[in-house]
């Protein structure tokens, strides 16, 4: 990142300081009212199950929501820290803070999961997949989960799930938040909020700096983004005209390239800006438009003075995406229909020369769906959908959903559908290893599981059972050097989950997921264990004192050496996490976590050690809320 940038992030983060000192104090602590006791599972909303927003409860579909009070009390820097304890997801880290994560969503690739901000698909188009590594939980409201197939509603890559990300938006005034840490390996952490909001504007500012130095030589990391959200709200139904924008820059050390040969210059960088302009209208109280346009620029270099090939490379990809969703109500239905357009091109070069020069694949995609609620009982959800592109052809995607309320107190739910992964444009295109005859992975899924919630509302367990198929599994085949669409695969698992509330605000959640995966040589897929799970304990613990205990579970899974190349068993290990905070008066709080508490030896992928203990301490300040960090009256 450029000096200057650095320094414009430097002085927003000190502009924001400046407003708090500066606000009375009567400004800083108006009284607002307690959040509601968590879980509250009927306030739980989601976009990303059906496309509107849906409460939880109503949405037949499996669906985890992340809130904004669960990443604070567990003081969580980044999203895929909370994404550890959700049901039917395992997280592979290589190594230290900063390096290289993915996920794993019901025990389909890294790849065949669905990442959005907002609505907007963050998935790589040069080789496909996500790195979660860079991600912050600064600015955003919560991160909604749903698992099963949704190509049928969101397209590419939704085979195992869609992990959506909603960005905060201010309302009722000015509010703000300030969150500042420090702690092992010369952690550092800066956190500043902004945000102001009236009946017709509303807009919303954050920023962060996050650092370390890691555990080995040239293993440090830094990450910045800036992250705002405005609107201009009109009219009688409150239609509204957005802009989302978001920067993300990152600098990683890599340690080493093979395990035990230390790579002490070996660098690489990253930055990423998004731009979108989501447009809701409500042109009737039945009727919504919904249009989104967005474009996303992203920079990757790598450099290596010492390598005996590649010293440097770089890649630029630039995705530019239209969606139009129109929904209307009609009695019992809630039918909606719409387009998707979307262009990614790529750039890749080298000290070797140019790998690929403005590559580009376009796609066309059609979509309707159809939520009838034929009786208070009964939910069904019907939802077909076309992708079509010239390089890898089309896919049509069906799906289908049932809920239905056996009593009022439990829930019966049954779904089915198809999905798929389009080749990316490094697999169609990268020279030696490229084929432009590969077609698109696809999937096809079902599940059936109950929920359970209790009469008084405070507790609630859910079982589902799943099974995916996986055929046109992209491989690279040695015997062409090239890859081609030769595998397949079948996953057959199940999560179950039980969630209690306790006092005002505060829960213990349990989890679990069992996997029984498959490759077509009779071999478990790499890196999805048997069995996995998580416990948390979470809220306020007394009046002045909250905060999260969280015990995390994987179990062993095959990986490949990456020295030997041969397929290897990973250990199963247990760690823990405490973050505690500790409420001095309204709206200041000093907060403390010690992560891997019991300074566990692990590795997530295989041959890239976890980082072990680590004591971290920080001072936390928020105006929007006040009464969150006040503890339980």
């Amino acid at each position: 990142m450029s000096p200057t940038n650095h320094k414009l992030q430097l002085i927003a983060i000190a502009a924001v300081l400046l407003v708090f000192t500066a606000l009375p104090a009567t400004a800083q602590y108006q009284p607002r009212p307690q959040s509601p006791p968590k879980p509250s599972f009927s306030d739980e909303v989601t976009v990303t199950a059906t496309g509107i927003e849906t409460e939880v409860d109503e949405a037949p579909t499996a669906v985890t929501v992340v809130t904004r009070d669960e990443m604070d009390d567990a003081q969580a820097d980044t999203v895929v820290d909370m994404l550890r304890r959700v049901p039917g997801l395992a997280v592979v880290g290589s190594g230290d803070a900063g390096k290289l994560t993915t996920v794993f969503t019901r025990g389909t690739g890294s790849n065949q999961t669905l990442v959005m901000l907002d609505g907007v698909r963050l998935n790589s188009a040069f080789f496909g997949g996500f790195d979660w590594s860079r991600l912050s939980t600064a600015g955003l409201s919560q991160a909604e989960v749903v698992r099963g197939p949704y190509s049928a509603l969101w397209g590419a890559d939704a085979v195992g799930g869609v992990i959506n990300l909603r960005p905060q938006r201010a309302e009722g005034g000015f509010n703000g938040r300030f969150f500042g840490e420090g702690g092992s390996n010369s952690w550092q952490r800066l956190e500043a909020d902004l945000g102001w909001g009236s009946k017709s504007f509303d807009i919303y500012a954050s920023g962060y700096d996050r650092q370390s130095d890691g555990e080995l030589e040239n293993s440090d990391f830094s990450s910045r983004q800036f992250l705002v959200t405005a609107g201009f709200s009109f009219g009688k139904l409150r239609s509204r005209l957005g802009v989302v924008a978001q920067n993300v820059e990152t600098e990683t050390g890599i340690p080493f390239a093979i395990p035990g040969d230390p790579t002490l210059d070996r660098r690489q960088q990253g930055e990423s800006t998004l731009i979108a302009v989501p447009f809701t209208w409500h042109v009737g109280q039945r009727w919504t438009l919904e249009l989104i346009g967005s474009q996303i620029d992203t920079t990757f270099a790598f450099a290596d003075p010492e390598d005996a090939w590649v010293t440097e490379s770089t890649t630029d990809t630039t995705s530019t995406q239209a969606r139009l969703a129109s929904h209307h109500h009609l009695g019992k239905n809630t039918f909606s229909w719409g387009g998707e357009w979307r262009s990614d091109e790529v750039n890749d070069l080298s000290n070797l020369g140019p790998n690929l020069e403005a590559e580009k694949v376009e796609v066309t995609s059609f979509f309707a769906q159809d939520v009838w609620k034929p009786s208070a009982a009964l939910r069904i959800l019907l939802g077909v959908r076309w992708d079509d592109a010239e390089q890898w052809g089309s896919e049509t995607s069906p799906r289908a959903d049932l809920g239905w309320r056996l009593s009022d107190t439990i829930e019966l739910r049954v779904g089915y559908g198809t999905a798929f992964r389009p080749p990316s444009i490094g697999e169609l295109y990268y020279p030696l290893s490229g084929n432009p005859d590969l077609v698109a992975e696809t999937s096809s899924s079902g599940d059936i599981g109950l929920t359970s919630t209790s009469r008084s509302g405070n507790s609630r367990w859910e079982l589902t059972a799943f099974s995916t198929d996986l055929d046109n599994l992209i491989e690279f085949d040695y015997a062409t050097y090239q890859n081609h669409n030769i595998g397949s695969a079948s996953i057959r698992g199940a999560e179950i989950s039980w969630t209690k509330s306790f006092g005002r605000r505060g829960a213990s959640f349990i989890q679990a997921t069992y996997l029984d995966t498959e490759d077509d040589n009779g071999l478990p897929l790499l890196r999805r264990p048997e069995w996995s799970g998580s416990w948390t304990v979470q809220g306020n613990f007394s009046k002045h004192l909250s905060g999260d205990f969280t015990i995390l579970y994987v179990g062993a899974r095959d990986d490949v050496d990456p020295i030997t190349f041969e397929r290897a068993e990973v250990s199963s290990h247990t760690t823990g996490n405490i973050a505690l905070a500790y409420s001095l008066w309204d709206g200041v709080e000093v907060t403390g976590r010690v992560l891997n508490v019991l300074d566990k030896d692990y590795q997530e992928a295989l041959g890239y050690p976890a980082q072990g203990r680590r004591y971290l301490f920080g001072l936390r300040l928020g105006v929007d809320k006040p009464a969150r960090w006040r503890g339980t009256p």
